[in-house]
């Protein structure tokens, strides 16, 4: 072998190791994403609005920006944004229907409140389904519009119909605010739906 192929040999050996040094530095610092629960706050004290009643809470229809598991931001007109580092832990629908039944749990006082789809053993005596038409960081505030029917089972009364339209604000910064505000807008969902639950 002569001292030209040796010199060559040796430069592809030493581009190869710098470039795997490189990847592997490059991997090795990008940062892992960051997954979020809906509705896990304390619990305040359990009401006792209808605690024999039996509900489904769903199915939800969702925008597509929120069907999937990153956080949604809308930036400049009409551009949203998705965050690859903050995600909604089972995707965003869960999370809803999961959160929403729990907030509904506490305020009725009842054990048979569940989310669609179910094979729960019991009957419903309530039907809530929602249309998510927003539900999207806006600058500094959560933007919520949610329109919902409560079908109540053997009634001749027609179903409730009603929106939730707020603009919720974040209280500080970063993806705990966020999360903290979807909370925020759930609780008021559930205390508009116990409500007419009740009349």
């Amino acid at each position: 072998m002569t001292a030209s192929e040796i010199g060559r040999r040796g430069g592809i050996g030493m581009v190869t190791v710098l470039v795997a040094f490189l990847a592997v530095g490059c991997l090795g610092r990008s940062p892992s994403p960051e997954h979020f629960m809906l509705g896990t706050a304390d619990p305040g004290e359990r009401g006792a609005a209808a605690p024999d009643v039996g509900m489904l809470v769903g199915p939800v229809r969702l925008p597509a920006y929120l069907d999937r598991p990153q956080f949604a931001r809308l930036e400049g007109r009409g551009e949203v944004e998705l965050d690859e580092f903050a995600r909604w832990l089972g995707g965003f629908e869960e999370n809803l229907l999961r959160a929403l039944a729990l907030e509904l749990a506490e305020r009725t006082g009842s054990i048979k409140i569940t989310t669609h789809p179910s094979k729960a053993p019991f009957p419903f005596d309530a039907r809530l389904r929602l249309h998510v038409d927003d539900m999207v960081v806006v600058g500094d505030a959560l933007r919520v519009r949610i329109r919902w029917a409560l079908l109540r089972a053997g009634e001749e009364r027609p179903p409730v119909l009603a929106v939730l339209d707020e603009r919720i604000p974040l209280e500080g910064r970063g993806n705990a605010a966020i999360v903290a505000a979807h909370d925020r807008a759930i609780e008021r969902l559930a205390a508009a739906v116990t409500f007419a639950l009740t009349e």
